[in-house]
This record gives structure tokens, C-alpha cells and sequence, in this order.
């Protein structure tokens, strides 16, 4: 199936192996950027799959899935994390590619991204030789201390410190059983930034792009708001398994919320005709300050009630005209 392919086409794949490659190493090499540059691991996966189809898809996730292995020295399960977002790029180029609602272009790629990671998560445990339990336990202590280590590096007090090592045991314990929820979450957010930077990339170097419609308009099916009340409703029952079943719905689903409401804060910077630059400070304050991010969340849940931008209204005048 490679060998059939032309010699423009092996030289596109080889830059996008290279591509990919060259933000892996950032992502190693500079801890700077390193959570930034390893969310976007999917993007020349995503972009040359759409460009140049699956075969090259194909070709550009296994050897680049094979440098990076031998890049970070071995299999580790940081590097399945990589690996998985390799089969993200690949799975949203695909869905592009077809031309499916954006709602199933960002579904799939996260169902992709959450069977894939459990699968060689198994896989990791078994060529470890260690329960899965005991893995995921280890994986988040080692992030804690490191996480711990760093806040020392940069002279925060030493109460403060002394409090967040005290605390270690009990934020370990929350966090291993909230990972489901961090894991979709996490899925869904990597998947649509990689689908708007595809998107952009795709129309910047003149392709044909997937019409959505205007992604200012979009709002999430209406049961899911339901769905996060009874998560809610379980955080009140004193029972807890039900604490920790209804913290993993809600924090699964905050981020659909989230994307609703940049999309209604879009919708705005639109209709007032914001300058690009002051736009783009506006969406980095949401990203850094948590009382902009939580007020962007309010949005897109009330919108079901509230709706900020009248689209059922114009939605109803429609259908009566």
C-alpha cells in the first residue's frame, strides 16, 4: 500500500513525520512549552491525513510513532500518552476528510483517544508486570512529587509547601479516581483546539474546508444539561461512590460547556467587531484566570435557559416564515 504511493506524496509524508517529530522534541527537551507543544503532537498527523489521505495518514503515525520511541528511549507510559495522540491526529484527519457533523468529528476522535489510551495502558501493565490499579497509582504520585518539586523551584513558601505535602495522600486518592472524567475532558479539549487548527491550516493553504457552518452558532444537544444535574445530584448523596461516579459525569462534561460558551463569547467578538489582537488577549485571560474560565462554563450551561444568542428564537421565526 506505501510502496504504491508517488514520490510527492512520500516527501509530503516524510515533512509531516518530521513535523511531528519537531514538536515531540520540544515537548521533551523544553519543559517550558512542553504541555503546550505536546497538545498540538496531533496536528500534522490530523492535517496530512486530510491532505494527502489515509495510506500517508497511515505512514506518518507509525514512523513517527517509532522515532518517538526511540527519542524517549524506550516505552514508558508518557510515551503511550504520545502515541495516543498520534491516533487523535489520524482519526480527526479521517473524520474531515468525510465531512461528518462537527458534532461525531470531535465524538470520534475522543473515543478513539480513550479506547486507545486504555488499551495500551493494559498493555503497558502487562509488559511492566504490574496491576493496573497499582500503575495508575504510581503514575500520579510520580506527577504530584514532580508537580511538588517544581513549586519548590520556584521559592514558593515553605508553609505553603509543607501544607501541599501533607496533603499529597488525599489529593492522590481524588485524583486516581476522578481520571476518568480528567481523561474525557482532556480528550475533548486536545480534539477541538486540534480541529479549529486544522481547520485554519487547512483553509490557509487554500484546501477545500470542511463546512460546519459557523461554530459561533454551535450549542450542545440539550440532554447533556441534564445529564450534568444528575452528576450534581449525586455530589449530595452521602455515598461515596455516588460522589465520585457524579464528580467524574461533571467533569467530564464541564469541557462541552466550556466550548459552548467560547463559541457565545465568539458569537460577540463578532457581532461588536473586535479588533483580532485585543480578541486574542480576551481568550488568553480565559485560559489563565479560573474566574473567566468558570464564567465562560456559566454560559454555555445557562444557555439552554437564557439563550444569549436568540438562536432558538430565529430558529422558531424560521419555521413559522
Amino acid at each position: 500500500m506505501f510502496l504504491a504511493m508517488d514520490g510527492d506524496v512520500l516527501k509530503k509524508s516524510a515533512a509531516g513525520v518530521g513535523f511531528t517529530c519537531l514538536i515531540f522534541a520540544a515537548t521533551l527537551y523544553i519543559p517550558i512549552i512542553g504541555f503546550i507543544s505536546a497538545m498540538v503532537i496531533p496536528l500534522p498527523v490530523s492535517y496530512y491525513r486530510y491532505k494527502l489521505g489515509k495510506s500517508a495518514g497511515g505512514l506518518i503515525l507509525v514512523i513517527s510513532g517509532i522515532i518517538m520511541t526511540i527519542m524517549a528511549e524506550g516505552f514508558s507510559f508518557d510515551l503511550a500518552l504520545f502515541a495516543v495522540l498520534l491516533v487523535l491526529g489520524f482519526v480527526l484527519g479521517g473524520m474531515l476528510e468525510e465531512g461528518v457533523s462537527v458534532e461525531k468529528t470531535v465524538l470520534y476522535p475522543c473515543l478513539s483517544v480513550v479506547g486507545s489510551g486504555i488499551a495500551l495502558a493494559l498493555f503497558y501493565s502487562a509488559f511492566s508486570q504490574t496491576e493496573f490499579s497499582s500503575l495508575v497509582n504510581l503514575y500520579v504520585k510520580q506527577n504530584l512529587d514532580m508537580t511538588l518539586e517544581l513549586y519548590r523551584q520556584m521559592s514558593m513558601p515553605e508553609e505553603t509547601l509543607q501544607t501541599l505535602s501533607r496533603s499529597m495522600e488525599t489529593i492522590q486518592y481524588v485524583l486516581v479516581r476522578v481520571i476518568p472524567g480528567i481523561a474525557v475532558m482532556s480528550a475533548l479539549f486536545v480534539t477541538w483546539v486540534n480541529l479549529l487548527m486544522t481547520r485554519s491550516l487547512v483553509k490557509f493553504r487554500g484546501l477545500k474546508t470542511p463546512d460546519f457552518g459557523s461554530l459561533t452558532q454551535w450549542k450542545s444537544p440539550e440532554v447533556l444539561v441534564w445529564v450534568v444535574i444528575v452528576g450534581g445530584l449525586l455530589l449530595l448523596i452521602p455515598v461515596k461512590s455516588l460522589k465520585i461516579i457524579g464528580l467524574n459525569i461533571v467533569i467530564a462534561l464541564i469541557m462541552i460547556y466550556f466550548i459552548q460558551g467560547i463559541s457565545i463569547v465568539s458569537f460577540y467578538f463578532d457581532k461588536r467587531k473586535f479588533p483580532r489582537l485585543l480578541r486574542w488577549v480576551l481568550y488568553g485571560l480565559i485560559g489563565v484566570q479560573q474566574l473567566f474560565s468558570m464564567l465562560v462554563i456559566g454560559l454555555g450551561f445557562f444557555d439552554l435557559w437564557i439563550d444569549f444568542r436568540k438562536i432558538n428564537k430565529n430558529e422558531k421565526l424560521s419555521s413559522e416564515s
